[in-house]
């Protein structure tokens, strides 16, 4: 290893002697102490390596000997710094290249918050918040004032009870931890009713109902209470008649009613579709941050009369953090219209699929269905078709004593 990095700093030159001379010659290297590796026989001579100083002793040695002598590599520190100086660019290009690596990696580049269950919307607004408070992308690390920062963010995110910010190379992260704050105490004097239905189960926890399983209700009428009226307790032996009296309670229960639910739909006879040709247009553009999107695809006006418009954003990923740069990918499918006459029963087939489906998402948290029924009216332009569903839900909605 030690004789290699000798090689390496000293230079080195490789061979090929030819000639009578030859063995006399590696005899007077080696007594003059010059160092020879990898003498190797070759046709009319020999081949070997020694150190970059003994090219002037062989020099000298071929003046008055009748040796043949061919330099067939040369390397080592004092040759590549010969050849450097002879490509000043090349200096240029290295010193450049450094000082970039220098700005890059001293800066930085990449602001994350990583804490898991935040909305894409909290992340950004920490992001923002940090880059007010001057933790901005392209600062110098050093200069980063992280208490401070820290500090300006805890100050305009009170919904944060800990805000801690790290740097690592390139990469500023934001961790944080939600203030959770204790519910408050809701004390309501009565339960009422959050629509009009016919009363099925009532279960009181506090209070007293007002209404019985069979009752028809109106939405907003009173369901239960907050007050229970009992006898009060008289001593042994009185003769006294018992008298009620109120005692003031919460009100709390659940109330299960059946609600009709209705959705009216019209489908005119005459029906415009529209259907993709396949022909398509795509633009293309680098989002960086808040910028504007920068266009480099597709410049030309959208060559479509009528086109159906879709948006395609994929962000840049580095180390399995997003980046502040996103593509924006816009295609322009063409499409063609046309009329279609419908028959009445095709009409009320496709009425009938775009009510239930509304429908469905409207009443799929409330409880189950009960009952379904649908009614038709056809006209010359048209068919109007409802559908009806009975849904078994918990109608019981507190209120305050002021409402």
């Amino acid at each position: 290893m030690s004789d290699f990095i000798f090689r390496l700093f000293a230079g080195w030159i490789k061979v090929r002697a030819e000639g009578d001379d030859v063995e006399s010659l590696v005899t007077s290297l080696v007594t003059a102490g010059f160092r020879l590796w990898n003498l190797q026989p070759a046709e009319t001579g020999y081949t070997f390596y020694t150190t970059l100083s003994a090219k002037s002793r062989i020099r000298e040695y071929t003046a008055v000997h009748s040796l043949d002598i061919h330099i067939l590599q040369q390397g080592g520190a004092p040759i590549e710094w010969n050849r450097s100086r002879r490509r000043p660019f090349l200096w240029v290009g290295l010193a450049t290249a450094v000082g970039l690596i220098i700005y890059v990696t001293s800066r930085i580049w990449v602001i994350n918050a990583p804490t898991p269950g935040l909305s894409p919307g909290a992340r950004q607004q920490l992001v923002t918040v940090a880059e007010d408070a001057g933790l901005r992308m392209g600062t110098v690390r050093n200069q980063i004032n992280v208490p401070k920062i820290r500090a300006a963010m805890v100050k305009q995110l009170p919904q944060y009870s800990w805000i801690g910010i790290s740097l690592h190379g390139m990469m500023a992260t934001i961790q944080v931890v939600p203030l959770v704050s204790r519910p408050q105490l809701h004390i309501y004097a009565r339960i009422v009713a959050s629509a009009p239905g016919q009363v099925t189960r009532i279960l009181v926890y506090m209070g007293d109902p007002e209404v019985v399983a069979g009752d028809w209700v109106k939405a907003g009428q009173t369901l239960i209470r907050g007050a229970v009226t009992a006898p009060m307790p008289l001593p042994e032996g009185s003769e006294k008649k018992s008298v009620q009296d109120t005692i003031v309670t919460p009100a709390e229960g659940d109330v299960w009613a059946n609600v009709t639910h209705r959705l009216t739909v019209f489908q005119p006879l005459r029906q415009t579709i529209s259907y993709p040709t396949g022909r398509k247009y795509i633009r293309q553009f680098i989002w960086i941050q808040d910028a504007s999107p920068w266009q480099y695809w597709g410049w030309q006006p959208v060559p479509f009369a009528h086109y159906v418009e879709k948006k395609e954003i994929s962000p840049l990923r580095w180390e399995g953090v997003n980046l502040p740069v996103k593509v924006l990918k816009i295609v322009y499918n063409e499409t063609n219209t046309k009329v279609r006459r419908l028959k009445s029963g095709q009409a009320v087939a496709i009425a009938t699929k775009r009510a239930t489906s509304e429908i469905s998402r409207a009443v799929a948290a409330l409880g189950p269905v009960v009952q379904k029924s649908r009614q038709i009216r056809r006209t010359q332009s048209g068919v109007w078709v409802s559908v009806v569903w009975i849904v078994n839900q918990n109608i019981a909605i507190p209120k305050d004593r002021n409402q």
